[in-house]
């Protein structure tokens, strides 16, 4: 009997089990590469029972994209194996991304990605659970951009459908999947020009709809689930609650599109512009711009659906505020001066004030120093002038310690071009904190970062770290984007005191929060 010399074989074996010939470079047997020559450069052409096979039917119930592409590869009826390496490269990735995809341990949520990959392996429309309407690969251009709230007709229909596709759309996309794939906001003329036409009056709606008008019923259950959502916007954080907002949005707007004119329509579009805010303000404390954009301008357009310019101009101001969030001043008054423009007769004495302060805020930013305390003094004596009583509801936040606070912050801003403006900015915030109620947590938590980085400003490191040190518990207990933003934001400008150990530590500290 012959003995083995105890050497590995150094025959290779092709992915089927069969040994790959000596003369044969390819990594595929003659039969494998044979069977696979058709599909090398793609899926092979599949007949419709392929889709049926049990494990395919139960992947496309589950709406697990991963599922469904390791149905694919396992699917009885392929001719030749299909191995991940193949199935990789077929879709653009690499061989340990579709692993993770397939073992469910990365989610397959981004709506361009599952566009994708139905195109590329040939998905029939019918069988997709994210967009039955386009898969751009079917039906167009490849193209996963949500709709165009900006460029859409400003008639009832046609902002109800918006409202609803743009809802849809963002329900099919995770967090980390809109923070990858987010889109830059639009700025400028092609942001403010759209939104003029707010100013004018919508399209006669007498002829809308012959369905069903909304009830009184209907009305005040639907009221009572945004009254229970709005409370969402103020505390952070993305998650399920945001989900459930878009989830509402989806359903009024649907409804909204069959409704006749009439005081409960408006009424319910109005309440959709409070869900948009909200959705708006949960977009951008998460740091999706490009959707909260999308959701103050839906919450504008809603607005002036439901008859109320009041709220269209509070949105309007929202959306000044992410401008100056963003470093654009200039669009921010743009957008606060088409609100005021468009609230001149009627605007009450806080939605005044309100819109002053965010004008004010502008000028912080540029560093106009007279045009700002002019702003600010005509706040303060227009709120003077308010009769609380008189206020609509959605105003009763913008109180006295939310005047304080915002003053103060601005004079915050307005320090980095004149640090004499550090004193007024100090005086503004304390009073602030003196009158916030204690379940304005957040608001505090802003309130105190504000105070901290004045001193910063004003050269008191020591001190400015000490606030700092002792918001932080709030601050790991709120999950805020915005708040852990205003901190990063503390750390930058502390970086010209590194060398000072208050510092580093209240950095360092600051650093655990971000990373956590």
């Amino acid at each position: 009997m012959r003995m083995g010399t105890g050497r590995p074989s150094t025959r290779r074996a092709c992915p089927c089990g069969a040994f790959i010939a000596a003369d044969n470079s390819d990594s595929l047997c003659h039969r494998c590469r044979r069977n696979a020559r058709s599909d090398v450069h793609g899926p092979p052409d599949v007949p419709e029972s392929f889709w049926e096979h049990p494990a395919m039917a139960a992947a496309f119930a589950d709406r697990d994209m991963g599922a469904v592409i390791s149905a694919y590869r396992h699917n009885p009826q392929h001719v030749s194996r299909v191995t991940q390496d193949r199935m990789a490269a077929w879709l653009g990735i690499s061989q340990a991304q579709l692993s993770r995809y397939e073992s469910g341990e990365n989610p397959i949520e981004r709506l361009d990605k599952l566009r994708h990959f139905a195109h590329v392996l040939r998905v029939p429309i019918d069988r997709l659970w994210f967009d039955r309407a386009v898969i751009p690969s079917q039906a167009g251009p490849a193209s996963a951009a949500p709709p165009d709230v900006l460029a859409a007709p400003w008639d009832a229909t046609s902002i109800a459908r918006s409202v609803e596709e743009t809802a849809r759309s963002d329900l099919a996309i995770s967090r980390r999947a809109a923070l990858t794939g987010a889109a830059a906001v639009t700025v400028g003329s092609a942001l403010v020009e759209p939104l003029q036409r707010w100013l004018h009056p919508l399209h006669n709606l007498s002829r809308w709809s012959s369905a069903s008008a909304i009830s009184e019923e209907e009305l005040a259950a639907l009221q009572r689930v945004a009254d229970g959502l709005r409370g969402w916007g103020g505390r952070g954080g993305y998650g399920l609650a945001r989900k459930a907002v878009l989830g509402q949005l989806d359903e009024l707007a649907e409804r909204l599109q069959r409704a006749p004119a009439g005081p409960t329509t408006e009424r319910a579009f109005f309440i959709g512009a409070e869900l948009s805010k909200v959705a708006a303000s949960m977009s951008f404390d998460a740091g999706l711009h490009d959707a909260a954009q999308r959701y103050y301008v839906l919450a504008v357009r809603m607005a002036k659906a439901g008859q109320n310019d009041g709220f269209a101009a509070l949105c309007l101001a929202a959306m000044a505020r992410q401008m100056f969030d963003l470093g654009r001043a200039d669009d921010g008054l743009d957008l606060v001066q088409l609100g005021q423009y468009g609230t001149r007769r009627t605007g009450t004495p806080v939605l005044r004030a309100l819109l002053l302060t965010r004008e004010a805020w502008a000028y912080a930013q540029m560093g106009r120093v007279r045009e700002f305390h002019h702003a600010v003094g005509m706040a303060q004596d227009v709120f003077a002038q308010r009769e609380t009583a008189q206020e609509p509801r959605f105003l009763h936040s913008f109180d006295e310690a939310e005047l304080e606070g915002v003053i103060g912050a601005r004079c915050r801003d307005l320090a980095v071009h004149d640090p004499k403006q550090a004193i007024y900015a100090e005086q503004h915030i304390t009073r602030a904190l003196a009158l916030r109620d204690p379940s304005k947590v957040r608001n505090r938590a802003f309130d105190v970062i504000g105070l901290a980085r004045t001193k910063m400003v004003a050269g008191d490191p020591e001190a400015a770290c000490g606030l700092i040190n002792e918001v932080l518990p709030t601050a790991a207990k709120l999950s805020s984007g915005r708040v852990l933003r205003k901190l990063q934001d503390f750390a930058k400008e502390a970086a010209g005191h590194r060398h000072l150990k208050a510092v580093q530590d209240t950095t360092e500290a600051i650093r655990a929060i971000r990373t956590a």
